[in-house]
């Protein structure tokens, strides 16, 4: 008896750790089967569900779209396989949960406040990439500059689907890249407060990224950016960052040979990237290089691999300025058939009609543009259009301008 008594504690306590680990093994089981693989139809889904909460402009529910301990580890994490460096960057490290994972600014916060402007924040498509699932987003701000953005998704251990980073196509890197380029300073005192515990392999790693931050951030009304690049480490010499610095800089001082120069370079490293085209559409489009800025939205089409109708619109401003008024009026009349919210292609729809002596096509699209987006005739300045004096004194023109005036007149019997 008193062995047995003696031993019903362990018996119990063997008991309560099987329970236990059954109702581990079930809950893990459960929560893998919740989990499952991602299936097109969830990333589909949750690609609307980011759009529809942006749009609404309800902050903490876009919020928790994100993982932020997976994003944080994103930014910080191949520097914090070794321990001494991980616990120099442990103040890094704090203040960025305290930015993205309370109620501070973030890339949340900053998506928000771009669609609480006027932004558009349009989910275009989905794919798997490198192992990894992704939205695709087209970010058109109301000044038309022109972002798409890649969200990089994974599926949580709950079945929940979140986001863990966004590669901005416009800038030719993740957010979390940005994010360690900005802290680099700070990642780079932390590895000399160790140095003695760094490898070699560390040792050069930081110094070589110190020397990028350097490149990046040097002000280039003092010092020449192509000398600089000369002394850059060989690894980043072909990095899209360091070829955009220079191509941006090239446009400033408004330099086509050297422009031409790094976008052959950029391609020919980065093939099939958008970044590039990104920035070429505008460029040449500005530089009057109207077939090269065609080429650049072939490029462009391809390298986002979907079909986004604001390119249909971009592409008919650019035949518009070629002249070429017929192949104009099929891309934004396509643009506005797949996209009917879309903005531009109706701009481009009433010019074209007023230069082709379409009138009655023109006080049809003027009715949609004040109808469907609360701009009125009198908003539009077409005064530099041809034909536009023959639009004001055509009879459609009248007929138009009669009809308004009389609906704005008091009906009789009204109460003003």
């Amino acid at each position: 008896m008193t062995e047995h008594r003696s031993n019903r504690p362990i018996f119990q306590s063997l008991l309560l750790a099987i329970t236990a680990l059954t109702t581990c093994l079930t809950t893990y089981e459960h929560l893998s089967a919740a989990a499952g693989p991602m299936t097109p139809q969830e990333l589909q889904a949750f690609g609307k569900q980011i759009q529809q909460t942006a749009y609404s402009q309800d902050a903490a529910k876009f919020r928790a779209l994100f993982d932020w301990k997976t994003f944080i580890n994103r930014v910080l994490g191949d520097y914090e396989q070794n321990p001494a460096v991980k616990q120099a960057l442990q103040p890094v490290r704090q203040q960025l949960e305290t930015a993205y994972t309370e109620n501070n600014q973030g890339i949340d916060s900053e998506i928000l406040a771009e669609v609480g402007s006027g932004a558009d924040y349009r989910f275009l498509a989905m794919r798997k990439e490198n192992n990894e699932f992704k939205v695709i987003f087209r970010f058109l701000r109301p000044d038309w500059t022109l972002n798409y953005q890649a969200l990089i998704i994974e599926k949580q251990a709950s079945g929940e689907l979140k986001i863990v980073d966004i590669d901005s196509l416009s800038t030719g890197e993740l957010i979390s890249q940005s994010l360690q380029r900005l802290y680099l300073p700070e990642i780079y005192k932390a590895h000399l407060d160790v140095k003695d515990k760094l490898s070699q392999e560390e040792t050069s790693r930081i110094i070589s990224q110190k020397k990028r931050y350097d490149f990046l951030t040097a002000d280039t009304e003092k010092t020449d950016p192509f000398q600089n690049y000369s002394q850059l480490p060989n690894q980043y010499k072909n990095d899209k960052t360091v070829l955009l610095f220079l191509a941006q800089n090239t446009i400033e001082t408004e330099n086509d040979k050297k422009y031409q120069s790094v976008l052959g370079a950029y391609r020919k490293y980065h093939p099939q990237d958008p970044a590039s085209e990104l920035l070429s559409v505008d460029y040449f489009t500005m530089t009057k290089q109207y077939k090269l800025a065609i080429d650049s939205l072939d490029r462009l089409t391809a390298a986002i691999k979907t079909t986004d109708p604001y390119l249909y619109s971009v592409r008919a401003g650019v035949l518009i300025e070629m002249g070429d008024t017929s192949l104009a009026g099929k891309y934004a009349g396509k643009a506005s058939e797949l996209e009917p919210d879309l903005l531009q292609p109706y701009l481009h729809l009433i010019n074209l009609s007023v230069m082709q002596g379409q009138f009655d096509a023109t006080i049809k699209y003027l009715e949609i543009l004040n109808n469907k987006f609360g701009f009125a005739y009198e908003d539009l300045d077409l005064s530099d259009l041809e034909n536009f004096d023959k639009f004001t004194a055509s009879p459609q023109f009248k007929q138009w301008q009669a009809v308004k005036k009389v609906a704005a007149q008091p009906k009789q019997g009204s109460v003003n």
